[in-house]
C-alpha cells in the first residue's frame, strides 16, 4: 500500500466510496471539492497494490491546526474514514503506519501532525493510539462535541 494525493484519476473510486456512518468523520467526495478553492487542503489515499482505494484523509496546512497546536510547522489530519468494504482489515492501521514518512517526504517542513478525535468515539481513540500519536492533556470542543487532541512529532 501506499498514500498518495487525490488525482481525478481516483474519481471512480472516491465517487464510490462507502461510509453508512458519518457522525465522526467526512465525506471524500466533500473535501475534494473543498481542495478545489482551497490549496492548503490536501486530500489524500491509501492505495493497494490492485488501485483500490480503502482509506481516505485529508492533510491540512491550514489556520484549523491552531486549535489543536501552536505549531506553525504542524498539518492537521481531518476526514480520516476506511470505506466500509474494508473496514477491519488494517488499511488504517497500515495508512497511519506509512504516514509519516510520506509527510516528510511531500511536506518536509512540517515537524508535527495534530488531529481531534470526539470522546465518544473510542475505536478511533484506540487506532491513533495503537499507531504513535499521544493524546494531550487539553481538549478542544467541536462541531460534535469534545474533542481529544492527538499529535504525532515526525520532524
Amino acid at each position: 500500500m501506499k498514500i498518495v494525493e487525490y488525482s481525478q484519476r481516483f474519481e471512480r473510486q472516491i465517487n464510490d466510496y462507502q461510509l453508512q456512518d458519518v457522525t465522526f468523520t467526512g465525506l471524500p467526495r466533500k473535501a475534494v471539492a473543498i481542495a478545489k478553492t482551497n490549496m492548503e487542503y490536501h486530500p489524500s489515499l491509501a492505495v493497494t497494490s490492485d488501485n483500490e482505494v480503502p482509506t481516505f484523509f485529508v492533510l491540512d496546512y491550514g489556520t484549523d491546526k491552531f486549535r489543536y497546536t501552536n505549531t506553525s510547522r504542524s498539518m492537521l489530519l481531518r476526514s480520516f474514514a476506511t470505506d466500509d468494504r474494508y473496514l477491519r482489515k488494517g488499511y488504517a492501521s497500515e495508512a497511519l503506519a506509512l504516514l509519516p514518512a510520506y509527510v516528510r517526504g511531500s511536506f518536509p517542513d512540517v515537524i508535527e501532525i495534530v488531529l481531534g478525535v470526539n470522546r465518544k468515539n473510542v475505536p478511533a481513540q484506540r487506532l491513533y493510539e495503537k499507531a504513535g500519536f499521544e493524546r494531550r492533556a487539553d481538549t478542544f470542543v467541536g462541531r460534535r462535541g469534545e474533542q481529544f487532541i492527538y499529535t504525532m512529532a515526525i520532524g
